[in-house]
């Protein structure tokens, strides 16, 4: 019987029907009996049937009977693998051998008015934690608003009460209850607990309203970490080709971003299932199979509330970043992003208005600009051609240059300026840092140059820009680093003086993301150790910590050099971001950054930085998009995170 064991096989409910004996066809209708597979196909989670059974070549007709051995392994998301020893009943009858089937053919134990149960047993969710334990995401209280048919009195007002209040369209919520029982109760609408306190005051007395707690996915901080804690929303047919073996459905939800959805198995757990054969009054008759859920594990981030708060509040309704990190082990403390978005909404649901909203903001609220997004970055790549400059141009800290604001060593008769119109006279390659001079930079661009094109793609590459920094849990950029070699290949053109000078002051087609310049920044606080940064430090059972990505390339005494110049940027009445710290009795070492763009005319604002310059503890960068200039707009939010992160 071949052909009917691979209908099973394919799912081809109908031809098994047309297999089957008079008899059995006489006993249940071709419409019940495909329903029936289908429905037991679906509700058991069986995602394939694999069938086989040794051919008896002694059948005789004559027989006209028969009982074959026969194997059935049935591949579950729930309960894993259903494998049975069962026989196919046959009959030879209108000149062919047929199937006598009965309900047994699909579960043996099935037998009778007998009807599979199948029970989904399911995980609780593991949280997901900031470093003292404090929940980003876990498991709360969220309140259905829905109604009851059966006590709805005016149904007039209760539709107007429920879009007046809840912005739930009338046609909508009628059709949501039209073909309910009367005694049903028929969720509309979720709303957070606040939400359905004063909710309640409004619509709670009106007959046929029903106010109903649920468990579900709560983000009690709202928006704050959202970028870096991730979202849930809806399974899709495109996720079930790889998650349905594991037991979800399409009523579902998975991690969609974030750590939500990066630690989504270990987050998720094991769904589990009891399938079995009960009577038609539910009593168990036999326990098919059984697999116990397993429970969600936690997974620990190096977030700090506190510090991630202090950061999103000093960034505040600015579109840009803030990338905190601890300097002795690179965890990150904080990760600021804005725009930003409420986790909550995606289980509580978008209205269309508030969705729009959300989704044609040109300032992407999706998108995670610490990690994900890459920039040029300007003058605080200046430590990067400083160090270079140091080790292999032949200059010293007191290499002397003259500004006068105006730049033509380019040879061609284009002239470069200088950010200070006027220029900055004359000073040292020392004061030039302090002082951002860009004259001071080409010309250190021009020299690297001439020894070697490839030198300070070389140095940036060393500081960590242009390759992913190794954090856990987020998708990150890799920024780009130009060389030659890059630029031929992907420009079909030629290296010039010109892009070695760019880059000499973070320009051209240089980009980097801001936690690519908070690594960067964290290994000249740590003496040269170049180190992947921490986000989690714990994923169930699993523990990370930064791993060493090499040294920077520069020596510990140019490193020394760049040290002491980066707290005359703060420190010294000429420094770019004096002004942003005056009285704030904290010594920082730090760099001040404005850097054009190819979108628009005004320039992204910088400020990278490490506190206490002679002891440091953390590494901080702060970056605004398209506000200005680093020392105006970037060094403020650098202040405030600073005094607030040593109480000062």
């Amino acid at each position: 019987m071949d052909p009917y064991l691979k209908a099973w096989e394919e799912g081809r409910y109908s031809d098994m029907y047309d297999l089957l004996s008079a008899g059995a066809q006489a006993s249940i209708t071709r419409e019940r009996f495909v329903q029936r597979y289908q429905a037991i196909t679906e509700g058991s989670t069986i995602l394939s049937v694999k069938t086989s059974y040794t051919r008896d070549e002694r059948l005789a007709r004559a027989d006209k009977q028969a009982r074959l051995p026969f194997t059935v392994v049935m591949a579950t998301g729930r309960l894993g693998e259903i494998r049975q020893e069962n026989e196919l009943p046959v009959v030879y009858e209108q000149d062919r051998w047929r199937v006598d089937w009965s309900p047994s053919l699909i579960f043996k134990e099935l037998s009778g008015d007998n009807r599979v149960l199948f029970e989904p047993l399911n995980p609780v969710r593991g949280s997901i934690l900031d470093r003292k334990g404090r929940p980003l995401a876990t498991n709360g209280t969220v309140v259905a608003v829905g109604v009851q048919p059966g006590q709805i009195k005016d149904e007039a007002a209760l539709l107007s009460a429920l879009q007046q209040q809840l912005q739930i369209p009338p046609d909508q919520a009628r059709k949501a209850y039209e073909n309910a029982q009367p005694d049903w109760f028929v969720p509309l609408k979720k709303l957070s607990v606040e939400q359905a306190r004063a909710a309640y005051q409004k619509i709670g007395q009106i007959p046929g309203v029903i106010f109903r707690d649920e468990t579900d996915r709560v983000y009690p901080n709202g928006p704050v970490a959202a970028h870096v804690v991730g979202y849930m929303s809806k399974v899709t047919a495109d996720d079930l080709k790889a998650l349905a073996p594991r037991g979800y459905t399409e009523d579902d939800m998975v991690g969609r971003a974030g750590i939500e959805g990066w630690a989504e198995k270990t987050l998720a757990g094991e769904r589990g299932a009891r399938l079995s054969v009960v009577t038609p009054d539910g009593k168990t008759v036999k326990v098919i199979a059984e697999k116990p859920a397993r429970d969600g594990k936690d997974v620990q981030l190096s977030i700090d509330l506190d510090y991630q708060r202090l950061a999103e509040q000093a960034l505040g309704d600015q579109a840009g970043s803030v990338v905190m990190l601890d300097v002795q082990d690179n965890s990150i403390l904080a990760l600021a992003s804005y725009p930003r978005f409420d986790p909550n909404q995606f289980i509580l649901g978008f209205s269309d208005a508030d969705w729009a909203k959300l989704n044609d903001d040109p300032l992407h609220p999706f998108q995670d600009r610490p990690v994900a997004s890459s920039y040029p970055i300007g003058s605080v790549f200046k430590v990067v051609t400083m160090a270079a400059a140091l080790d292999k141009g032949g200059f010293t800290a007191e290499s002397a240059f003259d500004c006068t604001g105006r730049w033509d060593g380019l040879g061609n008769g284009q002239i470069l300026g200088d950010w200070l119109p006027q220029g900055h006279g004359h000073l040292t390659l020392f004061e030039g840092l302090e002082e951002s001079c860009d004259i001071v930079f080409y010309e250190l661009g021009k020299k690297l140059d001439s020894i070697d094109p490839n030198l300070l793609p070389t140095y940036a590459r060393g500081f960590g820009y242009g390759r992913p920094t190794g954090i856990q849990g987020l998708d990150e950029a890799s920024g780009l680093v130009p060389d030659p070699a890059w630029k031929q290949a992907n420009q079909h053109d030629g290296w010039y003086l010109g892009d070695s000078v760019n880059l000499a002051i973070g320009q051209g087609y240089f980009l980097a993301t801001p936690l690519q310049v908070a690594s960067s920044y964290a290994a000249m606080a740590r003496g040269g150790t170049l180190m992947s940064p921490v986000l989690v430090l714990k994923s169930g059972d699993q523990t990370f910590q930064a791993q060493s990505q090499g040294t920077l390339p520069a020596s510990r005494a140019t490193l020394d050099v760049i040290r002491r110049a980066m707290v005359g940027v703060t420190a010294d009445p000429k420094g770019t971001a004096y002004y942003a710290f005056q009285g704030s009795g904290l010594s920082v070492a730090a760099k001040t950054g404005s850097a054009e763009q190819a979108q628009g005319p005004d320039t992204h604002a910088w400020f990278a930085a490490f506190a206490p310059a002679d002891s440091p503890r953390i590494a901080l960068v702060a970056m605004v998009e398209a506000k200005g200039h680093g020392a105006e707009v970037a060094a403020p939010v650098a202040r405030k995170i600073l005094d607030g992160y040593f109480k000062r």
